[in-house]
């Protein structure tokens, strides 16, 4: 049976989650904003989740209905057979977001009364309810008004899937994974040839692009998905899966090098990419990227140098300049790809990007420029 599934991401990102989709067998696709739209059997719900590299959650769209007060939300979400999906032995939680309803000011009352419905439609027709997790439900409906219309979804993901099983929950990166890994895919980088992040940090870009290159699922590690809860759940048709693309690493010799000026930043990322299984193809350093050798091109750079509150904006500058010179100097035939919040950072690099894409990360708006560096490359004076 084909649904409708929507697939989550940040903004920016749609076009390379359509392709992902595209690639996996997605017969019709359509990109909204942050999120593209596809369909699907359960199979291919299920390969989604796992093999989606820029997916922050898959939503299953259960219904959609024009409310304009409390009581009609509530009947709507009533109207909806829960059973069919859960038990009373399920727990769950309601995430809710308002956008534009003035009916509607707070997201917390409209989780509040869909949650209320729920539990008042297992009381009645089964008797027992199911309990509320917050932190960590089995299952997660999501609800979305805007406006005068509110859709009704089952989240098939749970967890969000950035988060890959891999990183120690007490460090915070600077990269959300799916944000590491749509930069990796949007630099077209070929994998035969090297790639190096000069301000590693924690291993993000590094680990994601290495699992890319060996084939590896991005979630394969994840112990817990939302749709393992649903009543359709099918543990031979996901155990199949599962096993399909544990067998799919492919070979990958190629070189991928990563370096940062913190030895303990350094230790960060061993300790990932090790988790991550993806150890032997990567290089670690603690190094400043003025005093890096770099490999003969072609290669591509991927970075997301400091910025922000970690540097003033006298450090921003010197730094970026830095940046522009070793680019010049040391990197022909490298394609470097590079994210930052500071607005027209090119300026203070000094060289003309051929491309300019716009990101979030986090609530930063960033952009991701790319900057084609050949024999000869010069300088542009505060090119803005």
């Amino acid at each position: 049976m084909t649904n409708e599934y929507i697939a989550k991401t940040f903004l920016g990102l749609e076009g390379v989650l359509e392709k992902e989709l595209q690639d996996l067998g997605a017969t019709r696709t359509k990109k909204l904003s942050r999120a593209v739209a596809f369909d699907g059997d359960l199979e291919f719900l299920y390969k989604a989740n796992l093999h989606l590299r820029t997916a922050l959650r898959i939503l299953h769209p259960l219904d959609t209905e024009t409310v304009r007060n409390q009581n009609q939300l509530y009947n709507f979400a009533h109207s909806i057979n829960w059973l069919r999906w859960f038990t009373a032995k399920e727990t769950f939680a309601v995430r809710a977001k308002v956008i534009k309803a003035p009916e509607f000011n707070n997201s917390t009352f409209v989780a509040l009364k869909v949650k209320d419905a729920i539990v008042d439609q297992f009381r009645r027709i089964g008797g027992a309810r199911p309990s509320i997790d917050k932190n960590n439900p089995d299952v997660l409906i999501d609800v979305l008004v805007f406006k005068d219309k509110c859709t009704i979804s089952i989240d098939s993901s749970g967890e969000s899937l950035h988060r890959r099983g891999y990183r120690e929950s007490g460090h915070r990166a600077p990269l959300n994974e799916v944000l590491a890994a749509g930069m990796v895919l949007l630099s077209g980088w070929d994998i035969n040839t090297p790639l190096i992040d000069p301000f590693c940090g924690s291993g993000t870009i590094l680990t994601e692009a290495a699992a890319y290159a060996y084939n590896i699922a991005p979630n394969i590690k994840r112990e817990k998905f939302g749709f393992a809860a649903w009543k359709n759940f099918d543990s031979k048709l996901w155990n199949r899966i599962w096993l399909e693309a544990k067998v799919a690493k492919r070979d990958f010799e190629g070189t991928i090098i990563g370096s940062d000026i913190s030895p303990k930043i350094i230790q960060y990322a061993r300790d990932h990419v090790v988790a991550a299984g993806v150890d032997d193809c990567i290089r670690l350093s603690s190094k400043d990227f003025e005093y890096r050798n770099i490999p003969k091109g072609p290669g591509t750079i991927i970075a997301n140098p400091p910025y922000g509150e970690r540097l003033t904006f006298s450090d921003i500058e010197e730094l970026y300049q830095m940046i522009g010179d070793k680019l010049k100097t040391d990197c022909a035939g490298y394609n470097a790809w590079l994210i930052s919040s500071v607005q027209n950072f090119n300026r203070f690099i000094g060289l003309r990007p051929s491309k300019k894409i716009q990101l979030f990360n986090g609530g930063l708006e960033c952009q991701y420029m790319k900057f084609e560096m050949y024999q000869g490359t010069r300088r542009v004076d505060k090119q803005k």
